[in-house]
Formats: C-alpha cells, sequence, structure tokens
C-alpha cells in the first residue's frame, strides 16, 4: 500500500512522546500532569490495568516479554523515538502470506506534535511560558488526553512488545456489555478513517 507524501510528512514531524526515556533525569516536575492522566500509559492502563508503569530507562526495557515478531491483537507496543518513549494497544495485526507480522494497527493517547505556545494556551488557559515550557519538557503533545488511531504501523517501528497475562485483562462480564464496546470502536474505527481519508 502506497503512502501519501502527507502521511509521511507527518509521521516524520510528529513528537511522539509518552514519556521521556530521560524524563526522570530532567528534573522537570510532570506531576501535575500525571495526575491529570493523558499520557499513552494511562490509556494503556484503562485497557489493562495490569499494565506495569515503568520508572526508569531500565524497567522500559525489562517489559519485553515477547518477540516483536510474534505480536498480537491485545499486546502493547512499545516504541522508542530518541529521547523519547511512547506505548499504544494493538487493535489488529496484518499479517503477509506466511503468516508473520507486517504491520498493525493501534489506538493510543498523547501521539501528536510538539504543543505549541498557542496550543498551550488554548487548551490550558495559561499565558505563562514557564509552563508551557515544563509541559514541553514532560512530554505533553497537542494530542494530550485524546484517544487516537493508527492504521498500518510497520512491525519493524515497534522497539519492543509487552503481552498481558490473562490475570491482568478486564473481563467484560456480559455478552451485552461486549456488545457495545465493539460497537463503540466500530465507530471510532469509522471516524479515524473518515480522518485519514481527509488528510
Amino acid at each position: 500500500m502506497l503512502v501519501s507524501t502527507k502521511r509521511i510528512l507527518f509521521a516524520v514531524s510528529a513528537l511522539t512522546v509518552c514519556g521521556t526515556a530521560d524524563s526522570f533525569a530532567l528534573n522537570c516536575d510532570c506531576g501535575d500532569w500525571m495526575s491529570k492522566g493523558g499520557y499513552c500509559v494511562d490509556y494503556i492502563k484503562e485497557r489493562i490495568p495490569g499494565f506495569p508503569i515503568p520508572q526508569n530507562t531500565t524497567e522500559i526495557a525489562s517489559m519485553k516479554n515477547k518477540p516483536v515478531t510474534e505480536i498480537e491483537v491485545g499486546d502493547v507496543a512499545i516504541f522508542n523515538f530518541s529521547n523519547y518513549w511512547h506505548v499504544a494497544y494493538v487493535e489488529k495485526v496484518h499479517r503477509g502470506p506466511k503468516g508473520d507480522a507486517r504491520l498493525i494497527d493501534v489506538s493510543e493517547m498523547n501521539f501528536g506534535d510538539r504543543l505549541t505556545r498557542d496550543e498551550f494556551k488554548g487548551k490550558w488557559k495559561s499565558r505563562n511560558e514557564r509552563e508551557w515550557q515544563r509541559a514541553i519538557c514532560c512530554g505533553v503533545t497537542d494530542k494530550y488526553d485524546e484517544l487516537s488511531f493508527r492504521k498500518n504501523v510497520a512491525v519493524n517501528k515497534v522497539t519492543q512488545v509487552w503481552s498481558p497475562d490473562p490475570d491482568d485483562l478486564e473481563v467484560v462480564r456480559t455478552r451485552k456489555d461486549r456488545g457495545v464496546i465493539d460497537k463503540a470502536r466500530e465507530v471510532l474505527n469509522r471516524f479515524a478513517e473518515f480522518v485519514e481519508r481527509a488528510l
């Protein structure tokens, strides 16, 4: 499948952030941002309550419990973008003729561009430049606290995979609940396709 030039430029320019790999050492004082719950790990914790939140780069690296080539629906794809790391929930796996994973569709939060000063003022109602700079240091993007979807992400872009144990998963108790969740997911996927076509 060919990818449009606009999508390539977006992918190259996107500052994808979950947390900085070095934020533990940057001393950005991100406690208030963490309590707001808009990071990628917050979304994963909603989907998989047992997801462990790493406290340093060693813990991030230790979360690899499955080879990337064996990625499945329900796994967590972990990406490393320079000084930043990001996690996304695997919604679908596209396989090649031999059954090998080639592309994945993911849902995620806080996958976006660098937060501009105007975006910060508009969304957070603050004119304080130091607070804007601190938000950037804390890895807040223009998609902080927003659910988004990406389709056809190359598996070779995934740094590592964390696969939950069955005990880590929240069980949907009734068929009706599952139907509502599946319908909501279908509506969100259609909306994401519409937005993608509009780009």
